[in-house]
């Protein structure tokens, strides 16, 4: 019978409270909250199959935390001017037209694949005693299996002014027409990279280039990562929580309501177990707008915004709101759900009108106020403690 009362509540809200105040159970109001976890799970699970994150490889910024990988000699590492890890890696050489730095001995790494590294993300600066741009070439190299096979990109148009880091992220793999292949390398075969500034002649100076925050970058579905598994039972919870906290909330709130009518409330309990079937209206809203975020398109988010250094929290919480907005923001169905949720808003009240109407007795306008005024009150107090 109570299975009956929670989907009557839904379409004949009248007819169902009508039979629950005579006889009222928790298991009705139960069997709503574990609907409601489901639909919560499920909620979860859609959302989690739209995030993209990527995964750097290194994942601690090992490549710039020592020379060991590094060629040709005289690279050294860097404490004091430096972004993530303890180290950048720089390279200085006197009245020279040339700077290069070259790091081997690692992957391979496969740039074809789905799941394969898709970007090349890293932080350069250089300095020229006279602060001269590079006037040769401004040029990164991957190479495949040998020095002699590579890609290669024009940095001319992407790195700063002299003395003063850039912070890059590059695409690869054969849909990425700007980097110029050399002897066929191979994007499934990437074995090492270097970084080159050249000047003219006339140009000679000393000179110097660090990099540092180095690493490949990989997609990976939130979904199939060990950390969804984690965020799914902390969700879970979270929603359990918040279910019999607003349970319990707005029946004390529509409790005391009724007392300052002057009126008699009757038992807590009994009050509490009643609303508890207004809350079925919980399960569709969260089924509504499982279905709606179904359709949003996928959120791509970069390790610089998941993972920032210190110091660029803030421009990485504006890279993941301009990531929601330009992604989500512009669909038609992520701007339905606010409006939907003050039309379940709406549905709320007038469920709980219909049932203090039959459990007190009151006249259709007293419940409907006593109603309006507890809800208005629910949601003023969730709101303040965000919950």
């Amino acid at each position: 019978m109570f299975v009956r009362d929670m989907l009557e509540v839904i379409y004949s809200p009248i007819k169902a409270f009508k039979e629950i105040v005579k006889k009222p159970t928790i298991k009705g109001p139960l069997l709503i909250f574990l609907v409601v976890l489901l639909a919560s799970g499920v909620a979860q699970y859609i959302i989690a199959s739209k995030w993209v994150f990527e995964i750097g490889t290194p994942e601690e910024d090992e490549w710039t935390e020592s020379t060991s990988l590094w060629t040709p000699t005289g690279i050294s590492i860097d404490e004091v001017d430096k972004f993530r890890g303890n180290y950048s890696v720089a390279s200085s050489v006197p009245n020279d037209t040339s700077v290069r730095m070259r790091i081997s001995g690692i992957g391979p790494f496969n740039s074809s694949a789905d799941q394969g590294q898709k970007t090349l993300s890293f932080r350069i600066k250089w300095v020229h005693q006279n602060k001269t741009f590079p006037s040769s070439n401004a040029t990164v190299r991957l190479f495949s299996g040998g020095e002699s096979r590579y890609f290669a990109l024009d940095l001319v148009n992407l790195i700063n002014a002299s003395d003063t880091w850039a912070n890059l992220t590059v695409n690869l793999g054969s849909s990425e027409q700007s980097w110029d292949p050399v002897n066929s390398p191979e994007w499934k075969n990437i074995t090492g990279l270097e970084f080159e500034l050249g000047w003219l002649a006339s140009d000679a100076a000393n000179l110097t280039m660090k990099i540092d925050d180095l690493y490949f970058g990989r997609n990976v579905i939130f979904l199939g990562t060990p950390r969804f598994t984690e965020r799914f039972v902390e969700s879970l919870a979270t929603s359990a929580f918040s279910f019999f906290l607003g349970w319990s909330l707005y029946s004390v709130l529509l409790f005391f309501a009724i007392k300052l009518t002057g009126s008699e409330a009757g038992p807590w309990g009994v009050l509490f177990i009643v609303i508890g079937y207004t809350f079925s209206i919980n399960m569709v809203q969260i089924l509504v707008e499982a279905i709606l975020a179904s359709t949003f398109p996928p959120l791509v988010f970069p390790l610089k915004a998941l993972n920032p250094i210190p110091g660029e929290e803030r421009l990485a919480n504006r890279l993941l709101d301009d990531i929601y907005q330009t992604n989500w923001g512009s669909t038609l169905a992520y701007n339905l759900i606010l409006p939907l949720a003050f039309g379940f808003y709406a549905w709320a009240i007038a469920l709980s009108a219909i049932a203090i109407r039959f459990l007190r007795e009151f006249a259709w306008k007293k419940a409907a106020g006593v109603s309006i005024t507890a809800y208005l009150i629910y949601i003023f107090i969730r709101g303040f403690l965000a919950i």
